[in-house]
């Protein structure tokens, strides 16, 4: 119901517009007037989108549309440049939009002619309108919110002298927990490295690279005999392209490690700053007994919590998180903001409690509800990022009525009474 009064208002803004009317100048400013016709349409979109109170008189509206003539007019001054692609497809996004609204193209073309209205007409109020509004925030942006800077002073002073009238902290659950990655044990890499050792030795006997890629490789290429295609640099990893590219055409490398695992790479040509090459890769990745192995830590682990033993003390020995150096404490949470990914675990525990070992991919899981932690005043850095925001919010008013009012003083502005 909301888009259609929005389209309704359009349409009605639109009608006003064409409307033949008797019509006065209201106000002038600098080389602009302000008419009657103008100020209706402002009004009718104010009552439209709900915002009229009974506060708001003219003079406001008035006001309100001056100080937006000054800040275009600035804008134009100053030689601000719009994006006239962007600005195209903005209207375009509207206009689809308003589509979307009413069902299809020739509903919302209906509707328009009942008006009297055409698409054409339609495509210049949002231009008109998109244009404002763009112009408005480059200017903005440019002279005040760019210059607008924060100190961790100012923001430590208003949290001392606002501490008092900040709300407290609810109270929350203290959270611990210890995390064990499942990684591939020396012996497992001394396996793949040997199989990629036993692949390389069956290519300098002389076998196809291809076949064997086929056969071998673990990369998504090996249905294509490894064929990577042409690349140039800054394309592949670091260490993969360091050898890839030394190599002369029909030339092997020697194995090649890098984060994904045992290389070996073939030069197919060379075409200018680009080569086709083919590779073998054999992935290092946990086998089966280094799961297991992990497993049965992590199962021992929860079993020492469970028969007593400190939880902070075995997360600061195991713990494969970064909170290992706090104990294991990973923070402060109210019962309907627990990490989502395990919320259904910790719900399903108690103050004192602890759960299961949880695997999820690579990485097992043992979380603890460790304390209640009664209400509270926020800590300093759990708000520095809001209280950056509101002082930066704050500022920027602050900076753009002075900016307006200089404005105002350098500039003809006249409101004539009704």
């Amino acid at each position: 119901m909301r888009k259609i009064t929005l389209v309704i208002m359009i349409i009605t803004a639109l009608t006003l517009l064409k409307a033949e009317v008797v019509d006065y100048i209201v106000a002038r400013v600098g080389r602009e007037v302000i008419l009657r016709s103008d100020l209706d349409k402002q009004m009718l979109q104010i009552e439209q989108i709900g915002a009229m109170t009974p506060d708001i008189t003219e003079i406001d509206i008035i006001n309100d549309m001056i100080e937006s003539r000054l800040v275009l007019q600035t804008a134009r001054d100053r030689n601000y440049r719009l994006d006239e692609f962007r600005i195209r497809q903005m209207i375009d996004n509207q206009i689809e939009h308003q589509i979307s609204v009413y069902g299809s193209d020739t509903v919302l073309r209906e509707e328009l002619r009942k008006a009297g209205l055409s698409m054409s007409d339609l495509r210049e109020f949002y231009d008109e309108m998109i244009r404002e509004q763009r112009l408005k925030e480059m200017i903005i942006q440019n002279e005040i919110t760019s210059r607008i800077h924060i100190t961790e002073a100012e923001i430590e002073e208003y949290y001392e002298d606002n501490l008092h009238e900040l709300p407290l902290r609810p109270e929350s659950i203290e959270l611990g927990m210890i995390r064990k990655d499942i990684v591939p044990s020396e012996r497992t890499k001394r396996q793949i490295l040997s199989d990629a050792n036993r692949i390389y030795d069956l290519l300098r006997e002389g076998e196809d690279f291809a076949d064997l890629a086929k056969e071998n490789s673990d990369c998504p290429s090996s249905a294509n005999g490894g064929d990577l295609g042409f690349f140039a640099r800054g394309t592949m990893i670091r260490e993969f392209e360091d050898v890839a590219f030394e190599l002369k055409p029909g030339e092997i490398s020697k194995i090649v490690e890098t984060q994904f695992g045992y290389h070996i790479i073939k030069m197919e040509e060379r075409e200018g700053d680009e080569i086709r090459v083919r590779h073998i890769l054999k992935i290092i990745e946990p086998s089966e007994d280094d799961v297991t192995t992990v497993e049965e830590l992590m199962d021992n682990i929860l079993l020492q919590i469970r028969e007593g033993k400190d939880f902070q003390q075995l997360a600061e020995l195991y713990s494969d998180d970064e909170s290992a150096q706090k104990g294991g404490i990973i923070g402060e949470f109210v019962e309907d903001d627990y990490p989502e990914m395990f919320d259904t675990e910790l719900i399903s525990i108690d103050i004192g409690e602890y759960t299961e070992v949880i695997r999820e991919d690579n990485n097992l899981y043992i979380f603890g509800k460790l304390a209640r932690v009664p209400e509270r005043p926020f800590r300093l850095e759990e708000v520095r990022e809001e209280l950056r925001e509101y002082l930066h919010t704050l500022k920027q008013i602050e900076q753009y009525e002075r900016w307006v009012n200089n404005l105002r003083e350098e500039s003809y502005v006249e409101i004539f009474a009704n």
